[in-house]
């Protein structure tokens, strides 16, 4: 009781205190998380601050996802719409299988990604997988980038079960996520960001084709889907004749 107690003081009085953001579900379960790791600081003095420790860090997370929130900035970039567009953009560019997949079958972007972006992927796993996941949010520069390619990269782990799913089949997945190992997750997605990073560069700097630079650089071996590519491995040319070949004899 004195747990519910402290949450429902920290939403109430952060939502009297910003007026332009009303209360919203889902931040219930960030002030939880914050609360929780902050109430059990070894550290008894420590612990004893947790109520006023949590009012201020969710404040502080607050300042940079707030537009989350607000209705009217749906649409910004910084906004519901706008961070849900920018993730299936990302994932529409690395397993675009996946993506068609979901759209023929029926499946809205928002009906998983407004859980995931709003409660900063909290209710997806277990409160020890979730603290782990934080500490690596919090480490990150770019928070939104991090929750991003961490997404993305969640759908791709499951890629083999949601391609074999119909509608009902790949919303109870997406909504009800089975247990995974965290800390793989967290090396496909950050292999995910510096493959494309690399790629990119090399595009851009060096002058040459996204086949070219495929071919070029050799993917980390963390990496489930890039570019359409399993792993991210781009066959060489001759493959790509041969596999055009049947195509054609198969036509």
């Amino acid at each position: 009781q004195k747990r519910y107690a402290a949450l429902e003081r920290i939403l109430f009085v952060w939502a009297k205190l910003n007026k332009g953001v009303r209360y919203v579900q889902g931040m219930n379960e960030i002030v939880g998380t914050l609360y929780f790791v902050l109430a059990h600081d070894a550290n008894q003095d420590w612990a004893n601050e947790a109520e006023a420790d949590t009012y201020f860090l969710f404040n502080s997370l607050m300042v940079e996802m707030r537009d989350v929130f607000v209705p009217d900035l749906d649409e910004a970039d910084t906004g519901i719409h706008g961070r849900i567009s920018n993730m299936i953009s990302l994932l529409s560019l690395h397993d675009p299988e996946v993506r068609c997949h979901l759209d023929n079958v029926g499946i809205d972007p928002s009906f998983y990604s407004v859980r995931w972006l709003t409660t900063l992927l909290s209710r997806e796993f277990l409160l020890p997988d979730t603290i782990r996941l934080w500490d690596s949010m919090f480490a990150s520069t770019h928070k939104d980038n991090f929750l991003r390619y961490v997404s993305v990269t969640m759908v791709m782990v499951i890629r083999d079960q949601l391609l074999r799913g119909d509608f009902s089949t790949c919303l109870r997945v997406l909504q009800a996520y089975p247990p995974t190992n965290l800390d793989r997750l967290l090396e496909s997605s950050r292999a995910l960001w510096i493959y494309e990073s690399q790629i990119t560069l090399a595009c851009h700097k060096g002058g040459i084709g996204l086949g070219q630079a495929l071919r070029s650089i050799t993917p980390p071996p963390a990496i489930i889907m890039a570019y359409g590519l399993r792993g991210g491995v781009a066959p060489q040319i001759g493959e790509q004749v041969r596999q055009a070949g049947e195509r054609g004899l198969a036509a």
